[in-house]
This record gives structure tokens, C-alpha cells and sequence, in this order.
């Protein structure tokens, strides 16, 4: 079996604690603006981090995906709390 092909990049950490991931790792995760990450660092692997996209929660992907969706969601979160109030 053929070895994955490992691409590497540098970029450079800022005074805000801020880092530019390059564009074609942005491209290839398809990450945008507002993308949330998680950085995972091991005990054991001291010079090493690994960053994961973070799979939003099925019901917020949606979010702003329609125009009047804001409005829906909210009506829709209100009659699942009364729901629960009932004990339905």
C-alpha cells in the first residue's frame, strides 16, 4: 500500500496567540470563516499538535441557511422547551 503524500507548511504565530493556516489546507478542509477547530495536544508528543475540524451539531449546520430560518428555529426551540414542560 502506497504512503499518503505529506504536505508541509509554516506559517507564523502572532502577539494575539493567532495562527493563518495556509490556503490550500483551508481549501482542501473547506474551511471559511467562523469555522470552529479543536487543537488536540498529546502528553506524550510534547512538539506536536493536531488541529480537527469541529462537526457542528446537526440542527445548527442549518442555521442561516434559509432566509426567516432565525425565526423558525427559535418558534421550533420554544415548542420542544414547552413540549419537555409537559413531559412529552
Amino acid at each position: 500500500m502506497a504512503k499518503a503524500k505529506e504536505q508541509v507548511f509554516t506559517t507564523t504565530l502572532s502577539s494575539r496567540g493567532q495562527v493563518v493556516l495556509p490556503a490550500p489546507v483551508r481549501r482542501k478542509l473547506r474551511l471559511r470563516k467562523g469555522a470552529r477547530i479543536q487543537v488536540v495536544m498529546s502528553d506524550d508528543k510534547q512538539d506536536e499538535v493536531i488541529l480537527k475540524t469541529a462537526r457542528p451539531k446537526p440542527l445548527s449546520a442549518w442555521y442561516g441557511a434559509f432566509p426567516g430560518a432565525a425565526k423558525a428555529l427559535e418558534i421550533l426551540a420554544e415548542e420542544r422547551r414547552k413540549d419537555r414542560e409537559r413531559g412529552k
